[in-house]
């Protein structure tokens, strides 16, 4: 095969596996925003709570493209159904598109867009954003369910995504949480405009990892959400690399329904960590401990689906070896 040949035949086989044209644009799109929007991070010295107001439109930029990318590789794995998927992969587009017009034309403002109903129009924008996000879940869950029982890849990649998808629209969900009120914001004396928060015992906009922004004096409901959603993406990657780098089917199944169970019970400990106020750098030893707890039931697991199928064998001898004897 000539190398013009080959050059050919990868591209060929990524656009089998990216085959979502409108996610794949989207997604071009949304990096090659981020390069602008990232410019103006850096250069435009306004600030909106304490950042840049730059800083959440780069943000969700960003995990737009992963989240396109991600889904365009769904499409790509799917079979029966391949033109409904299309057409809910469009319609992600059009979700995700919307609520990024919003967040940044509002950051362009020099406005908030997150939690803000100090008047009627950050009332309808809000509740607007809200929708969109709302519809996403459902469009994803919607993908999910066709690629749920897929019977056309390898086991172990479709257990990854079964795990991503599982703890990714979770994750997602987690993010509804953040919308209600806090008891302080609608006090006549405390009321600014705003409901609800990424912080819990401190204020949005406070000292916080750089970029992140997730608190550093408080508990911060994005960490598990960040990590929530994005189990869309570790976990088929986990599974792809598992699939390299072990030969034993078995031993690859117990690594991946281990890492799988204590992700998702790490998942679970950052949200109640952020729900009593505990900040991410400053874990108590409460926190330590069901990490701790976490760890042993994921290894448990890991160890039960390793040696199950050799106890299975090994009964299965001992019955031969009985019906012999008798």
């Amino acid at each position: 095969m000539s190398k013009s040949s080959e050059i050919l035949s990868i591209q060929q086989r990524v656009a089998n596996s990216f085959g979502h044209k409108a996610l794949n644009n989207w997604s071009m799109f949304c990096l090659a925003a981020a390069a602008v929007v990232g410019a103006l991070y850096f250069f435009d010295d306004r600030e909106t709570l304490g950042v840049s107001l730059w800083e959440k439109p780069l943000k969700f930029l960003i995990s737009s493209f992963i989240y396109s990318l991600t889904f365009s590789w769904f499409y790509g794995l799917t079979q029966k159904g391949k033109k409904i998927v299309w057409w809910l992969g469009s319609l992600i587009v059009v979700m995700l598109a919307l609520e990024i017009v919003i967040i940044a034309g509002l950051a362009a403002a020099g406005l908030t867009s997150h939690f803000n109903v100090s008047s009627a129009f950050h009332i309808v924008m809000w509740s607007a954003m809200a929708t969109f996000i709302s519809t996403l879940w459902v469009l994803s869950f919607a993908v999910g369910s066709f690629l749920w029982r897929l019977s056309t890849i390898e086991p172990l990649v479709r257990d990854g995504i079964r795990w991503g998808l599982g703890i990714g629209l979770a994750g997602m969900g987690l993010a509804f949480t953040m919308t209600a009120p806090q008891g302080q914001q609608i006090t006549p004396e405390g009321w600014q405009g705003i409901a609800g928060a990424h912080s819990v015992g401190a204020a949005d906009g406070g000292p916080g990892l750089p970029f992140l922004g997730w608190s550093t004096v408080g508990g911060d409901l994005r960490i598990s959400h960040f990590f929530g959603l994005h189990a869309l993406q570790v976990f088929p990657v986990l599974a792809a690399i598992l699939m390299v780098a072990i030969s034993s089917l078995n031993l690859r199944r117990a690594f991946l329904h281990a890492a799988g169970v204590t992700y998702s019970l790490a998942v679970v400990i950052l949200y109640l960590q952020a729900l009593m106020g505990e900040s991410i750098v400053a874990p108590s030893q409460s926190t330590v401990l069901l990490f701790a707890v976490a760890s042993s039931i994921g290894v448990a697991v890991g160890l039960i689906i390793f040696f199950w199928p050799q106890s299975l064998k090994l009964k299965q001898k001992l019955k031969q070896k009985l019906k012999q004897n008798s």
